[in-house]
């Protein structure tokens, strides 16, 4: 039955689901469209809208890059090779394997979603690699899988937004402590849940023998790039400083020694700059030389291109939801329909739908928060509901979110339409477990 059905969405989305460019262009005129017929914006303003909203990524975007780019060089070490290797093997038949890469990109996503989204896809990859005969689609669907427990997990961006003192809503609101959101019961039973029936759903999920996708491991391989090693004795000064362990491992220490003082005086912080900053110091090292690194820099930087030509245009509907109104309509329709014990599903379920606009969980609570915390308090919700509401609305559609899964599809080689295929079955898990856990559970 399961199996029926995880066909179905294979077999629809491998018919009627394009590449990621033209989902972020066909989602950009459906946006379009509903403005039009909502808010009364001219097309003048749709366009400014959209023009201008263009930009607004453009840092995110090249944060983005970074991570994808030194996680490339980290993983593409021969030692961090050499350890994923050893590590995929761990797992020996295919079931096996296919849990063991679900239960650690969701650890990986408890850690830090950025770490989940490259780091699981390499080791989706690997795993591929060393395990030929498990259905590819499904090996990266499993690697994938973590970032459902994203507003679980301890880089929850909500949480630890309305946490941080001057965030742009302290004067509402005040500061919401963590043990009323990520540490709270919903959160801990809901990301426990999602914990333990992520894996096995992906399980469930394993195609038959005559529908199973598999990969020739070499199509993963990298070939570096032709280096002539200089004997020794020939080697003039500009050799030796690029081949120079010394000046290697100062550039780690320095970088160490940042990370450490800055942890000393902030407190362990470790948001999405840290998280580039510790790939690139440690893959430094990892490689050795700097010239090493250099290069394989210059390799990951060919995986950047879905981020750089996309996330613009993400951008630019985002800048059409928030210009026209066109996200306040979408939730206003829902919150006509809920009441004080369903207003957090409310929020929940209008989270979701923006999140298919604006595939930024920071981003949509900026604009969400301001016309549902004055609803909230007129029914006497908590503002953690709304929070909480929100942050995992769009955990939960982070699974089918071409948005995400662009770095994923660029490290293991796939199509959006082989991984949306098998992770909408996850979408469907997720909302089992959550939503009746939002409508049951107070903290």
């Amino acid at each position: 039955m399961i199996n029926r059905l995880v066909m179905f969405f294979v077999n629809l989305m491998n018919k009627y689901l394009p590449e990621p460019f033209t989902v972020a262009w066909l989602i950009t005129l459906v946006v379009v469209v509903l403005t039009f017929a909502f808010t009364g914006a001219s097309p003048g303003q749709v366009i400014t809208y959209w023009g201008n909203g263009f930009y607004d990524l453009l840092s995110f975007a090249m944060q983005m890059s970074l991570v994808l780019v030194t996680g490339y060089a980290l993983a593409d070490a021969a030692s961090v090779q050499s350890a994923m290797r050893a590590f995929v093997r761990i797992p020996k038949t295919p079931k096996q394997t296919i849990f063991f890469v679900a239960l650690a990109s969701i650890g990986l996503c408890y850690l830090n979603w950025g770490l989940c989204i490259i780091a699981g896809a390499f080791l989706a990859r690997e795993a591929a690699k060393a395990h030929p005969d498990v259905d590819i689609r499904l090996m990266v669907a499993a690697g994938f899988s973590g970032i459902i427990v994203t507003h679980g997990g301890l880089s929850a961006s909500v949480p630890l937004l309305i946490n941080t003192k001057g965030h742009f809503l302290e004067k509402e609101i005040g500061l919401i402590p963590l043990d009323q959101t990520i540490f709270a019961p919903q959160a801990i039973v809901i990301t426990v849940l999602l914990i333990i029936c992520i894996p096995l759903a992906c399980l469930l999920m394993f195609p038959k023998k005559e529908n199973t996708v598999l990969v020739d491991p070499s199509v993963f391989d990298e070939a570096p790039p032709s280096v002539i090693a200089t004997p020794k004795k020939n080697m003039v000064l500009a050799d030796r400083l690029e081949q120079s362990k010394i000046l290697n491992y100062l550039l780690g220490l320095a970088g160490l020694a940042y990370l450490v003082r800055t942890w000393v005086l902030q407190g362990f912080v470790f948001n999405l700059n840290i998280l580039i900053f510790l790939f690139l110091i440690v893959g430094i090292v990892a490689h050795g030389t700097l010239a090493a690194y250099a290069r394989s820099v210059v390799r990951g930087a060919t995986t950047c291109g879905g981020i750089i030509l996309q996330y613009p245009f993400y951008a630019g509907i985002m800048g059409i939801m928030k210009g026209s109104g066109l996200v306040f309509v979408i939730s206003d329709a829902l919150l006509k329909i809920s009441n004080a014990h369903t207003f957090e599903l409310a929020c929940y379920l209008s989270s979701m739908i923006i999140s298919i606009f604006v595939p930024s969980a920071g981003g949509h609570w900026a604009v969400q928060a301001p016309f549902m915390l004055p609803a909230a308090h007129t029914l006497g919700v908590e503002t953690w509901k709304v929070a909480m509401g929100v942050a995992w609305g769009e955990s939960v559609w982070n699974i089918v979110t071409p948005f995400w899964a662009l770095p994923v599809l660029a490290i293991t080689k796939t199509s959006l339409r082989d991984l949306i295929g098998f992770t909408v079955f996850l979408w469907i898990i997720g909302n089992i477990i959550v939503i009746p856990c939002i409508l049951l559970i107070g903290n």
